[in-house]
């Protein structure tokens, strides 16, 4: 049985970070030997489709969740018990819990739907993402793969020179910031009006020496497919990287049939 996916996320790089760290981990952390050699790039595809909410899609971006929940007559707040008001949730919450309505109301239900975007910051527990899915309460196994705080964040937390050239470059890029970013991607921000800071301009600066960056570049896809998982999960700790990976190691296996020796 080929298992569906949902995928719902603010825009293509984190759908697509979002989707392929999830497959590394199966890949690569489950503890059956049968697992692994199922979820190898060669069989996966056989295991598992990611999917959006067209046919010809792999994921959802908010638009299409909003639409999708327009057109089901899908209400977008709920009654708390206890004080018979309304709560309408806010930020992050209100974009996975309209996600999970949706994903609830879907037939079949998909067996996974896995939530990701950026946090811009965003401290407030009522607005996380989690938040929302919690309130939605539809009983659908999820992922959350919050962002802290862009997702070019968790591709610079990946990026390991490999020559001479990306060496000095980060080089450049350390002195201007003052800090490793690839060590603290955390401290990266969202576009602040030509911050240096910026996770946006910092990904391009190491990747393309400033030059436009798409999430299909080989060298792009290198930073989350090829840097080891353990390096991943240590770098973007307070990225919200290890957090993500950890959840899809917790939740994912275990509904995949994981078991044997670790």
């Amino acid at each position: 049985m080929t298992r569906r996916f949902l995928l719902c996320a603010e825009d293509v790089l984190s759908a697509t970070l979002a989707r392929d760290l999830c497959d590394r981990v199966v890949c690569e952390r489950a503890r059956a030997e049968w697992l692994r050699a199922l979820w190898s790039p060669e069989l996966r595809d056989t295991q598992r489709t990611w999917t959006g909410l067209r046919p010809d899609a792999w994921w959802a971006d908010r638009g299409g969740v909003d639409a999708e929940a327009s057109a089901r007559g899908i209400r977008t707040n709920l009654r708390v018990r206890e004080t018979g008001r309304l709560l309408a949730p806010r930020g992050c919450a209100s974009e996975s819990f309209r996600a999970m309505r949706v994903a609830a109301a879907l037939e079949p239900q998909p067996d996974l739907v896995v939530i990701a975007g950026d946090t811009d910051g965003e401290t407030d527990p009522a607005q996380r993402y989690e938040t929302g899915v919690t309130l939605a309460d539809v009983g659908v196994p999820s992922l959350v793969a919050a962002i802290i705080r862009e997702s070019e964040a968790w591709v610079v937390a990946g990026f390991v020179p490999r020559n001479a050239a990306e060496r000095a470059r980060l080089r450049t890029v350390q002195r201007s910031l003052g800090f490793d970013p690839t060590e603290e991607p955390e401290r990266l921000m969202s576009d602040l009006g030509g911050d240096r800071r910026d996770a946006k301009r910092v990904a391009r600066e190491l990747l393309f020496d400033g030059l436009p960056m798409r999430p299909t570049d080989d060298r792009v896809r290198a930073c989350w497919l090829d840097t080891p998982l353990d390096l991943l999960a240590a770098r973007g700790a307070r990225a919200g990287l290890g957090a993500y990976l950890a959840r899809v190691e917790a939740l994912l296996l275990p509904l995949l049939g994981d078991s044997g020796p670790p």
